[in-house]
């Protein structure tokens, strides 16, 4: 929960943030790409109402006066029970009281998660007390992975608390933390399942927060005040005393049965100095087959953990052009939101950040070395003035094109008393458009989406899945102090899709971190099978392609971790292909 105002209180603007204004100005002066103020084909409408899902978010108490109250939740699309469709799982937190003026806080359990099953037709039915999963903990980020290999899926929550494993047997979730070696004493708001030695087992990799005392407060309690405001401190990159520190984060080993070791020393992501971290990614950055990682710091460098080709890793984000923004400066990075956005078979990562602090763009050019390019795609300008968690690249009307979802929200209920934008936010889409020079730019359309976006609320959490097995994309938003949205896209379709789910023989079951390229004599679509990308939340497992208006696929080809590369050869469009691992090449 990042804070860009001075610990003095007084809120002078940095150098930084005043070029970036004077450039925001520039360009809305001229050729700026303002939000569409005209109806969208870009529709995603809200049908929460009508869907079943009831839960309400709590996340301490409404002043939000400590670090962390602001942070939110996240939800996972997931098939619990392998009927083929997304069930939801919704996390939530609890309330806090402060106790002689803050001096002393206690959590007060005061919301579940939930567990939804799919019914079909956007309807779901609450299954939590049956499946054992009413969690009462404070959770921020939901992680799925079938960790067993046993065929379905389980869940690990990080947690303001003790982190949680929930295996999934065959009646139900079991909480097995301890049992299967996982264990982390801090903070946790992100976490990731990938498979960095390559032996078929997932590995976890949990970001931590940052230390924080319930019973020693910082300041014993004392907020901090700008122009008479009380707000929270934030962490120890913005407020400069030291205060709300960073905690280290941990890298556990898998192993058959999965079973897990804690080895962050021995995998080498062990830093001097913790950080204040936030999302988590294994992507493979330089195409090499090895997953690396990479971790969102707050006002502090990002990471970029360089597969060593044998499951360890050394810290490159400096070198490699990903530790800072464009002015070589930390942002208050939340967000990682991971795709090839050129068509060019490798990833890119657009980070979000804080509120007078545009979004970052990092261009991957092959090798995995990165140049910061949001301006030149349309992304500095809409994202100025907003706060930026989770989302996801997508493509919303399968023209073939990747659009853009950001789950916007303040961490300040005052943010505006003290000059800042709102604490409720409008969460933006952005339409992806062919551009001849960059392949792809993004106009903002949030104002013409057709009411699913259009309430301003302090939105955290966003995952991604084909809710209703239509052959788009539909969207789940976690908003502070409300229910979800459940948004289902309705978009007018500009070509044809296809999906692919991955499981592996070989590889890690889920087969993430395979890449899945569909071949046309038009064009090559890449994408790389994960859920845990963006911030809080799993996305679904099957990776979708918009093909455009083709009417035939070449090949799909599915790059598995093992090394094994499959084709598929004529592939129906249209519909989803589930691809195992073949053993011929072993």
């Amino acid at each position: 929960m990042p804070r860009r105002h001075p610990p003095t209180g007084q809120r002078a603007p940095s150098t930084y943030r005043l070029a970036v204004l004077a450039g925001v100005l520039a360009v809305a002066c001229g050729e700026g790409r303002a939000a569409s103020d005209e109806l969208s084909h870009l529709r995603l409408i809200d049908v929460t109402a009508a869907s079943g899902i009831d839960i309400v978010n709590v996340s301490g108490d409404p002043r939000r006066w400590y670090i962390p109250e602001s942070n939110g939740c996240g939800a996972a699309w997931l098939d619990h029970d392998g009927d083929g469709d997304m069930d939801l799982f919704v996390a939530n937190g609890s309330g806090m009281r402060y106790v002689d003026d803050g001096r002393r806080l206690e959590v007060v359990p005061s919301g579940t998660s939930r567990l939804y099953r799919n019914d079909g037709k956007m309807r779901f039915t609450d299954v939590t007390q049956v499946l054992g999963v009413a969690r009462s903990d404070w959770i921020n980020a939901v992680v799925t992975g079938d960790v067993d290999s046993d065929g379905d899926t389980d869940l690990y929550l990080a947690c303001f608390g003790d982190d949680v494993f929930l295996r999934r047997d065959t009646a139900d979730f079991a909480s097995a933390a301890a049992e299967h070696g996982l264990a982390n004493p801090y903070w946790s708001a992100g976490a990731a399942f990938g498979d960095a030695n390559r032996d078929g087992h997932l590995d976890l990799y949990v970001a931590n927060y940052c230390i924080f005392d319930l019973e020693a407060p910082p300041l014993e309690g004392r907020r901090n005040v700008i122009e008479g405001v009380e707000v929270g401190w934030g962490p120890e990159g913005e407020n400069g005393r030291g205060l709300n520190p960073g905690a280290p984060d941990f890298f556990f080993y898998g192993s058959r049965g999965g079973q897990f070791i804690e080895a962050t020393e021995r995998a080498g992501v062990a830093l001097k100095k913790p950080l204040c971290s936030y999302a988590v990614v294994f992507s493979d950055v330089d195409q090499d087959g090895w997953q690396d990682i990479l971790v969102a710091n707050d006002l502090q460098p990002s990471n970029l953990f360089h597969n060593r080709g044998d499951g360890t890793f050394d810290e490159e984000g400096i070198e490699r052009g990903f530790a800072f923004n464009a002015a070589g400066e930390p942002t208050s990075a939340m967000g990682l939101l991971v795709a090839d956005i050129e068509y060019d078979g490798d990833e890119d990562v657009l980070r979000t950040n804080f509120d007078l602090e545009p979004n970052s763009l990092h261009i991957n050019d092959g090798k995995g070395y990165y140049q910061e390019r949001a301006e030149a795609y349309g992304l500095i300008e809409p994202s100025f003035d907003r706060l930026g968690w989770g989302g996801g690249f997508f493509d919303a009307d399968l023209d073939g094109d990747l659009d853009l979802i950001v789950a916007n929200g303040h961490v300040y209920p005052q943010a505006e008393e003290i000059g800042m934008h709102p604490w409720a936010q409008l969460s933006q889409l952005f339409e992806g458009r062919l551009h001849r020079r960059f392949g792809v730019e993004w106009f903002d359309v949030t104002e013409g989406t057709g009411g699913g976006l259009s309430q301003a609320r302090s939105a955290r959490g966003l995952a991604l899945a084909d809710a209703d097995d239509d052959g788009d994309v539909d969207a789940i938003l976690i908003d502070m102090d409300e229910q979800p949205r459940l948004l289902e896209n309705r978009s007018a379709r500009a070509g044809r899709w296809l999906a692919v789910r991955t499981i592996g023989k070989w590889s890690n079951r889920d087969g993430y971190g395979a890449r899945v390229v569909v071949h046309t004599n038009r064009k090559r679509w890449s994408r790389v099978v994960r859920t845990s990308n963006g911030l809080y939340s799993a996305h679904d497992p099957r990776v979708h392609f918009g093909l455009g208006p083709i009417e035939e696929v070449d090949k799909i080809v599915v790059h598995w971790p093992s090394g094994i590369t499959q084709t598929v050869e004529d592939p129906r469009i249209d519909r989803l292909h589930v691809i195992t691992e073949s053993d011929e090449a072993r």
